[in-house]
């Protein structure tokens, strides 16, 4: 059948739908053609493929389609397909429903705040009470339990009622309501939200400290007051904030947040903290760190109380503490209410031992309505609401619900004694990183998360306790290749593996080599010296006669990675390059770098002008230079060491240095790192000494850091481990 239409060009049968349906030219499904009285027809319009005709309604209402059926026959199709497609719809968010986990929440209003859109794009939600009403039913089907408030409770009843439970995601930072061990060894997880409530928190301990030094409370209740007719009363004098001395006992996240808003204040920072924070932190908020806490009390205007409840830190603050403050400082807490003895503070404030306290946190939450406190007019009191902003609920909820899939990487740091900021996403494409401050802070609540140890500059340690401490561990992915500071046999036997990273360190330490060689050789440490000296009259002296490097002898100890780098690059200065190996290079690299190898270490001892140390620290390479094979080498010789400070006796070697048996030593390494201001060594004209840079260029650093990371993704995901160090 064929049917012209003006403007539409040819419509034929299209043989492969029902009978009767037809087809554009343009291979555009209409509809199928069909009687108003066929019920078989009308089940064929129901089966046919008329997917297009719901997309396209616009050719649905075309001048060709009302034409063949009229506008009634095109209405019914219309509606019939949007019916079917809701349908489908509703099934498929449905189906989609159903396979959501179950989490286990507070009430809401009560606990989490009314939008819960973000918990339920992951779970699907059952409130506390509910649960409470057929515990037998609810219980096997909940996954998670997201604690706001407090609830819901995770007593053992409750948690054993939970059998499919794998984790209980903590509203908060603190964490000394949950029993952490008890939960682990059920084989549940537990987390926290750190740092997403830090800036909240912080905003109110700096609220409370200039409510209750300005009276703010009382001033408002003066205001409002029908009775009031003073409106400037002598009894809201406060006490000023700008330029006063604040102390914070805790500087973790929070702490280290209240003191950057002390700073817009003028105000003079010191802190107290189990573990010092590092220079640049503490230049960034100006605080200072008094090692004693007694210090700190004694000199503060404003002792804000930031740290987390613990065996350690209960009853923190009691009698002794309050006796120590000034008569007119302020105590705020926004910790946890039994970081204070509150008899003594109720007695402290009452014999004006202290001029006021602040408190967000009190112990039990709410007090009982008789309690002391309650009734001084020189405390202020909040009912915990240190992180209720809506801004910071939600970014709890998230974390809470977001908690990432990645596996935990225990790291040292980041800037001091750590891993560069600028290389941390490198380490956060694969892993969530702990730094090892924070874990100290609470090693139960962290340890059974972390599945890599990321040692950098031999940190985080890596002793018995501290990976006694970490039962989920899997790898030890060091930074570097010398692997010395890992007892390999011990973490082997813990079922955890070791890596390192050779290869990429290589052409750093290299040229840190030849940089160390030729700036001892040129004396250029000495001639900057002279040269920015502002007594400096000549800048030529006789005494920066420096040595021939082009055409000398170079011999190195150790012809691994690094030692063939170095050859290479002695090359270029057309040195004659010797060397010492446990096993000798091929032909084929020996003519690469014009390499001769030595079998015994004596014959490269007595023929070299630089002798470069580049092997591995073992028991064997340990004092490998001593008196003996000092004495066997050239009085005009330099020592070149950029392996490890043990593989050489400094002993021996400041006595060959003072008695002119070689001619200089030109270290990146040394033992103990750095040496006591008072070690011999320091004081010789004839020495160059840097603190173990060899690998420190960005360039390698990100290289390092890459490495490690595939190593480590390697062993948890049980791939062939590119770099893998086992047991001699």
């Amino acid at each position: 059948m064929q049917i012209m239409v003006q403007g539409q060009g040819q419509i034929q049968v299209h043989p492969a739908l029902p009978d009767g349906a037809v087809k554009l030219s343009r291979s555009r499904l209409i509809a199928p053609m069909m009687t108003r009285k066929s019920q078989h027809q009308d089940q064929a319009l129901r089966d046919s493929p008329i997917k297009d005709v719901a997309q396209k309604n616009w050719r649905m209402q075309s001048v060709c389609v009302r034409r063949l059926w009229g506008s009634a026959r095109v209405s019914r199709l219309l509606k019939v397909t949007n019916i079917n497609r809701s349908v489908r719809q509703l099934q498929h968010k449905k189906v989609m429903e159903d396979n959501k986990p179950w989490a286990l929440t507070s009430e809401r209003g009560e606990g989490f705040v009314e939008d819960l859109t973000n918990i339920r794009k992951h779970f699907q939600i059952l409130c506390y009470k509910d649960f409470l009403q057929n515990p037998q039913l609810h219980g096997p089907k909940i996954q998670a339990m997201l604690v706001w408030g407090k609830t819901p409770p995770t007593d053992p009843s409750t948690l054993r009622s939970l059998p499919s439970l794998k984790v209980v995601a903590n509203g908060g930072v603190g964490i000394d309501h949950l029993d952490v061990p008890y939960i682990n060894s059920l084989g549940v997880k537990v987390t926290n939200t750190p740092g997403v409530v830090s800036d909240a928190t912080a905003d109110m301990a700096m609220g409370l400290l200039l409510a209750s030094a300005r009276k703010i409370v009382q001033g408002h209740q003066i205001s409002v007051d029908p009775n009031t007719t003073n409106h400037k009363p002598q009894s809201l004098m406060g006490v000023e904030v700008t330029g006063s001395t604040m102390g914070i006992i805790g500087m973790g996240h929070i702490g280290c947040r209240i003191a950057q808003r002390g700073k817009g204040f003028d105000m003079k920072i010191l802190y107290h903290n189990r573990n010092r924070r590092s220079v640049e932190e503490e230049q960034a908020v100006g605080a200072t760190f008094c090692e004693k806490m007694d210090d700190l009390l004694k000199e503060s205007d404003f002792v804000v109380l930031a740290v987390n409840l613990s065996p350690e830190t209960t009853g923190l603050i009691s009698t002794r503490e309050l006796n120590l403050m000034k008569p007119t400082a302020t105590l705020v807490n926004i910790s946890r209410g039994r970081v204070v003895d509150q008899d003594a503070l109720v007695k402290a404030l009452k014999s004006e031992t202290i001029l006021a306290a602040a408190l967000d946190v009190t112990y039990p939450e709410p007090l009982p309505r008789d309690h002391p406190l309650l009734g001084l007019p020189n405390v202020l009191i909040t009912p915990h609401v240190g992180t209720d902003t809506l801004s910071t609920s939600r970014k709890m909820v998230q974390r809470m619900v977001m908690e990432d899939d990645k596996p935990w990487a225990l790291v040292s740091g980041v800037v001091e004694h750590g891993v560069y900021e600028d290389l941390t996403p490198i380490i956060k494409q694969h892993f969530q990183i702990l730094c090892y401050k924070d874990f100290l802070q609470n090693p139960q609540l962290h340890g059974p998360k972390i599945q890599a140890v990321l040692v950098w500059n031999n940190i985080p340690p890596t002793d018995p306790s501290t990976l006694r401490s970490l039962p989920s561990l899997k790898v030890v992915a060091n930074g570097g290749v010398g692997i010395d500071h890992l007892d390999v046999p011990y973490i082997n036997s813990l079922g955890v593996k070791v890596t390192n990273t050779p290869g990429v360190v290589s052409d750093a330490t290299a040229d840190m080599a030849m940089g160390l060689l030729l700036a001892s050789a040129r004396k250029i440490v000495q001639g900057h010296q002279i040269s920015v000296d502002p007594n400096t009259t000549n800048h030529k002296p006789q005494s920066l006669m420096g040595v021939e490097v082009t055409g000398s002898t170079m011999g190195i100890i150790g012809m691994g990675h690094i030692g063939c780098r170095i050859a290479q690059r002695g090359k270029g200065f057309d040195m004659k390059i010797l060397y010492h190996n446990r096993n000798r290079r091929s032909v084929e690299e020996e003519q690469a770098v014009g390499a001769t190898y030595c079998e015994k270490m004596d014959d490269l001892l007595k023929e070299s002008d630089f002798v470069v140390l580049a092997v591995n620290l073992s028991p064997e390479t340990t004092g490998l230079i001593s008196t003996r094979e000092l004495n066997l080498m050239k009085p005009t010789a330099t020592l070149v060491n950029i392996s490890r400070g043990r593989v050489v006796d400094q002993d021996a070697l400041v006595k060959a240095l003072q008695s002119e048996t070689i001619l200089a030593a030109a270290l990146d390494v040394t033992y103990p790192e750095p040496l006591p201001r008072d070690h011999p060594l320091l004081g010789l004209l004839n020495v160059l000494i840097t603190p173990h840079v060899g690998t420190d260029t960005l360039s390698t650093s990100r290289k390092i850091v890459q490495r490690m990371v595939e190593n480590a993704v390697a062993v948890l995901k049980g791939q062939s481990i590119p770099n893998e160090v086992k047991p001699k």
